[in-house]
Formats: structure tokens, C-alpha cells, sequence
């Protein structure tokens, strides 16, 4: 939790940075809010809890194309149905089933769930010749990443894992990460095509909120790294514009 609290701290920090920023901007600046979506693989450590899952994310990006590059804050939501590892496995029937409190099958299902918040920055390195400012961006981003198990008791009659019980289960798992991303950006010359696709990659230095697994006995004492290597499309709408493309020269 500490380090959740010490994010919300940067997180509003940069945001008033940036505010602070847009009242004295300069030309050919703009900020904008970001919208995405995509898919994410696990690799390593994370792979053995977790299979494909999707991603959605907002953001708030200040943009200088005169420097060709940007900066900002984003938060992502991750979620996902493909749970690799069983957390209940220990509390199954011989035929793989949970039983209510009243003795009958409970439906009981795992999904994945998570966020990644953060900071990053980014700048095109090749351009389009009909559009300067498009192109290939390279970015780099610091922020934490935390993902865990949700226990999904559709008919709400498996008491062992009524409120704080399911944390026994969870894996709440949270570290500080870092982020990098190839992604091809297109600014429209009237702001009205703004948009990004590519690819990015996120390690996690993690580790378990939890102290014990109940299923197992577990301790949760070893550190993790946990990769997600994720494809992401995303549109960013201009919300603050001190300039104009329509006045600048494009060369064909």
C-alpha cells in the first residue's frame, strides 16, 4: 500500500506540472486526452498465473511538436478469463468442483485483473515526409504494476470466500515498473486524425501483497519480475490547442 500511496503522490504532482505547464504554453503545443486498447501477452513468472488479456487505458498527454515529442500521465486496466493458475485447487472436489454453503456446486469462476499506472515520455525519431508529424515514436515510461486473481462466485452462496477471505486467494501482487514502447503516431493537420498503434513492453519488479495463500500455506516472501509485452491502439483527442497545422508548409 505504500507504494501505492507514493504513486498517487507523483501522479498528481505531474498532473499539476503539466496544468501548470499549458498556462504558459507555446506554440505549436497542445494537450489532449488519450483514449486505448489492446492485447497483452504474459512472458516469464507472470505466464504461469496468467494467459492473454485485454487492456484499456486513458491518459493525459502535453504534445510539443516543434520538439516532435511528448509527455504525460496514463493509467491501464487489465482484465482478462484466462487464469492459468488454479488458487482454489486445494479447495476443489475429486470432480473439480466448489461446494456452496448449503452443500450444493457453487459457480465459481477466475478472471484476471489489474492496473498499471504511470508516467512516460516520447519522441518521433522518423518522420513522414508528407507529415512531419508523423511517424516512428520511441518512449520509456516508470509507473507500478499490480495484478491479481479475481474470484468470480456467480450464485453468492460460497461463504469462504465472502469478503476479506477471497484476499487468501488472490495473489495481490504489486511492485514499481518500468515501460517502453515502438509505436507508429499520426497528429492530423486540422487535429482531427490523432492517433497511435504499436507495441509496448512492461516489467514489473513485483511482489505479493498477501502474506499466506489459504489454499496452500504458501508464504509470499520471493520477488518477481513479471513482463507483459502488449499491441495497443490508441486516440487522443485535443483538449487545450495553442496552434495551427493549417498554417505551416507540407511538402509532397
Amino acid at each position: 500500500m505504500n507504494l501505492k500511496n507514493l504513486f498517487c503522490t507523483v501522479f498528481s504532482l505531474l498532473y499539476l506540472i503539466t496544468i501548470s505547464a499549458q498556462q504558459q504554453v507555446r506554440e505549436n503545443s497542445f494537450l489532449a486526452a488519450g483514449f486505448s486498447y489492446g492485447l497483452a501477452f504474459p512472458v516469464g513468472e507472470l505466464s504461469d498465473r496468467f494467459g492473454s488479456n485485454f487492456q484499456a487505458g486513458v491518459s493525459l498527454d502535453y504534445y510539443n511538436l516543434k520538439l516532435k515529442g511528448s509527455y504525460g500521465i496514463e493509467g491501464q486496466f487489465l482484465f482478462g478469463d484466462n487464469v492459468r493458475e488454479d488458487v482454489l485447487s486445494g479447495i476443489r472436489t475429486a470432480d473439480g468442483a466448489i461446494l456452496a454453503s448449503d452443500g450444493a456446486y457453487a459457480e465459481v469462476f477466475l478472471r484476471q485483473r489489474g492496473t498499471y499506472l504511470g508516467a512516460y515520455i516520447n519522441k518521433t525519431f522518423f518522420s513522414l515526409k508528407k507529415n512531419p508529424y508523423a511517424g516512428i515514436n520511441a518512449g520509456f515510461g516508470v509507473g507500478i504494476l499490480q495484478h491479481k486473481v479475481r474470484i468470480q462466485d456467480d450464485t453468492n452462496s460460497a461463504n469462504q470466500f465472502n469478503g476479506d477471505y477471497s484476499k487468501g486467494y488472490d495473489r495481490n501482487t504489486m511492485g514499481p515498473a518500468i515501460k517502453q514502447s515502438l509505436t507508429f503516431q499520426n497528429i492530423g493537420r486540422d487535429r482531427r486524425l490523432n492517433y497511435s498503434i504499436g507495441f509496448t513492453i512492461t516489467e514489473g519488479f513485483t511482489n505479493s501483497v498477501r502474506t499466506t495463500n489459504f489454499d496452500n500455506g504458501f508464504i509470499n516472501d520471493a520477488s518477481r519480475l513479471d513482463i507483459l509485452i502488449g499491441f495497443d491502439a490508441k486516440w487522443f483527442l485535443p483538449i487545450k490547442d495553442s496552434s495551427t497545422l493549417e498554417s505551416e508548409e507540407f511538402f509532397y
